[in-house]
């Protein structure tokens, strides 16, 4: 094929992509059936169907295409340079409009694959919670509720003076959060997590200069694990990624869920997990209305809460570089582009929810 006819062919490929994400635009925009149908039936059995598939591939095949394609988008750079040096201008805007389709093409995969589930706003109605606003006696109670937990459970697993060790390998921990999971499910049956697929992220530490704990591949539907991180955070960070794969997209709804199926589960750890998660949130939260509330409540926890606190602290300052606050700003971006009107700050939002839930408990 000529590059002329090329150029047109890809222009075309480019037209109907636009076409397609402008119509489901309207579909979720004028049709709130199609958006039900969307959440309920077509992503489940799109992630149900991967999930199956890649759960029996015993590496992340999602982290195996990120690889792929910044390799091929180098190549596609070098090409773009080297025709554009040897002045071959039909080439570069052959090339050119190659690059805008594979980058349309991958957004609108990621569109159907995850990204729509942005807007799914179900979990008041999935729970039965109304979530309104607080103010600092209602985040006072919350931050008190959860640290007589952290406490209890830190007693219990019979650490209470000390840091904790590093818990069961993460194959285990897999097991028991798809337990977890399924317990959950007997009480709130939109948490339904069927086809298991975690698996710990091939990048490792390198992930820690992000600050990045875990994450859902919107292209494949894996949820993946940084295993390199403080042990005791494990537990709640696979349940949050698994909410993620259950499809609650917004970080703050998959707090809650991730909150509500550890907290539920027959394992100290991943309660201890859960509320020393959410303790943290909500106490931040309360330092910044009244400092001092925050400091008398912070000076209440067991020895071996503030050990684990040290713990992660340390750990922090290891890998702490600009990485983390460019992966911030651009992550902060991602979330506000996806209606997370609050940004990277949306993971705090949880606070709301857990007031909510406390409240009819």
């Amino acid at each position: 094929m000529e590059t002329k006819a090329k150029i047109r062919h890809t222009g075309v490929r480019i037209l109907i992509t636009v076409l397609c994400m402008l119509l489901f635009k309207v579909l979720f925009e004028v049709s709130q059936r199609f958006a039900d149908y969307y959440f309920h039936r077509i992503y489940v059995s799109i992630s149900i169907f991967f999930r199956a598939v890649l759960g029996k591939v015993p590496f992340s095949v999602g982290d195996v295409i990120y690889i792929a394609l910044i390799i091929t988008g180098i190549i596609f750079l070098l090409k773009l340079c080297y025709n554009l040096i040897k002045t071959k201008w039909n080439k570069v805007v052959e090339l050119f409009l190659r690059g805008i389709l594979s980058i349309l093409g991958l957004y609108l995969a990621f569109l159907i694959f995850w990204g729509y589930n942005y807007r799914r706003n179900s979990l008041e109605k999935d729970m039965g919670l109304q979530v309104t606003e607080y103010n600092t006696a209602q985040l006072y109670k919350l931050a008190d509720t959860l640290l007589q937990q952290v406490n209890r459970y830190k007693i219990a697993l019979g650490d209470s003076t000390k840091a904790t060790n590093p818990g069961p390998d993460s194959a285990r921990l897999f097991e028991r959060t798809i337990t977890a999971y399924e317990q959950a499910a007997l009480k709130w049956p939109s948490v339904t997590y069927k086809n298991p697929c975690i698996k710990p992220s091939l990048y490792g530490r390198w992930l820690n200069y992000m600050n990045v704990g875990g994450y859902l591949n919107p292209l494949t539907g894996e949820a993946q694990v940084n295993v390199t991180t403080p042990g005791f955070l494990h537990p709640f960070t696979i349940c949050h990624e698994v909410a993620h794969q259950v499809g609650y997209a917004p970080e703050e709804t998959a707090n809650f869920v991730g909150y509500l199926v550890a907290d539920n589960s027959q394992d100290l750890r991943f309660r201890y997990a859960a509320n020393f998660e959410m303790f943290m949130y909500s106490i931040r939260q309360l330092g910044r209305q009244d400092t001092t509330l925050a400091g008398q409540l912070w000076r209440q926890a067991v020895p071996g809460v503030k050990a684990d606190l040290k713990q992660l602290r340390e750990f922090s300052e290891q890998y702490r570089s600009r990485v983390d606050v460019y992966t911030a700003f651009v992550y902060d971006r991602y979330l506000k582009a996806n209606q997370q009107e609050k940004g990277i700050r949306s993971y705090s939002a949880v606070v709301g929810w857990l007031i909510a839930y406390f409240r009819i408990r």
